[in-house]
């Protein structure tokens, strides 16, 4: 299958599935959508889960951080906090696709819940726990649980993407920066006392 052939496939599954959640979408209208045969769908990529998962895997923001950790940080915690913050709310903005369907779908399909969480936010956690243990042994950060801090660096952002999302008025709609800016000084203000 031509790459072109893929991305038809997961654009048309990726349309059809936000706008009516995963078990209302037949492979047959997402096959119709993308100009292919249902064979075709099934021979790539087995099931209507796989389609799921090849979208979760396109979409995810691991290899965009594990780059950005390696080459980007600077050890400047209120920019590096900052950079990861906004990179993280871009990312999950892209990929909104996939969190309403997850919302859609979770008394349905609970592993796609997990399928998700395993295949970024888990990661991504580590990769800001490691970035938080290398700020402590070089004296920048006080001593705590780089994991517990991590996940709660990362659930403030996520809530913040839910909040934002689901309620489209919502009076933090247009606040994104001044968020990021003032969370990103409370958390150093606990983590550096």
């Amino acid at each position: 299958m031509t790459n072109k052939t893929r991305e038809r496939i997961l654009h048309a599954a990726s349309t059809l599935m936000e706008a009516r959640g995963y078990n209302q979408v037949p492979v047959k209208e997402i096959a119709e959508l993308a100009g292919v045969s249902e064979m075709t769908i099934f021979r790539h990529f087995e099931t209507k889960m796989g389609i799921l998962e090849a979208l979760i895997q396109q979409q995810s923001y691991i290899p965009y951080f594990e780059h950005y950790f390696q080459t980007s940080l600077t050890f400047d915690v209120k920019k590096d906090l900052t950079d990861i913050a906004h990179q993280y709310l871009l990312y999950m903005n892209q990929n909104k696709v996939i969190f309403l369907i997850s919302i859609q779908e979770r008394g349905n399909l609970p592993e796609l819940s997990n399928l998700i969480t395993e295949a970024n936010t888990n990661q991504l956690q580590s990769l800001l726990a490691s970035y938080f243990d290398q700020l402590i042994e070089k004296g920048i950060l006080k001593p705590f649980h780089s994991e517990s801090q991590a996940l709660i660096f990362l659930t403030t952002m996520f809530g913040y993407f839910v909040t934002t999302t689901i309620s489209i008025n919502h009076f933090l709609q247009d606040q994104q920066k001044m968020f990021i800016e003032n969370y990103v000084e409370t958390f150093l203000y606990g983590a550096t006392m």
